[in-house]
């Protein structure tokens, strides 16, 4: 059976300075958005709300959600790192941060957390995500 994407959803989280959330990731041993798969006919909202409670206790009130990107981005795994997705598609869903609710990494998806400039990207070693998280802040209209 040939190897696809998996549908995934990701979080450009925004605060009032204009910096954009990232964090690290032990599991992953690289920086990365917010992010994950969608379950089977889960709709983009429901999903991000799932993504960001499940990796980071964040509880969204869909008021904050400033957009919603018809482009996509994508990306592959490295070789033989899944036996059934060669990579993941995700959509992109910018969010204004809420200071009212936390954001407290859990288990092993985050070890720290970094407000960045959408342009400091560079810096923050995301591997094999690197060019499409930089498409997904162009998108976003971010740099």
């Amino acid at each position: 059976m040939a190897k696809i994407f998996r549908q995934a959803v990701m979080a450009v989280i925004l605060n009032d300075e204009g910096k954009v959330l990232i964090g690290y990731s032990p599991r992953d041993r690289s920086y990365k958005f917010p992010q994950g798969g969608l379950e089977p006919k889960e709709d983009l909202i429901c999903g991000i709300k799932r993504e960001l409670r499940e990796e980071l206790d964040y509880h969204l009130d869909e008021q904050y959600i400033l957009s919603i990107y018809e482009e996509k981005i994508n990306y592959p795994f490295p070789p033989d790192c899944h036996p059934v997705w060669m990579g993941q598609e995700l959509s992109i869903v910018k969010i204004r941060f809420d200071h009212t609710t936390n954001i407290i990494p859990q288990d092993d998806e985050f070890d720290e957390l970094h407000w960045i400039l959408p342009h400091e990207l560079p810096n923050f070693e995301t591997e094999y995500r690197a060019q499409a998280y930089w498409r997904a802040l162009e998108i976003a209209g971010l740099i």
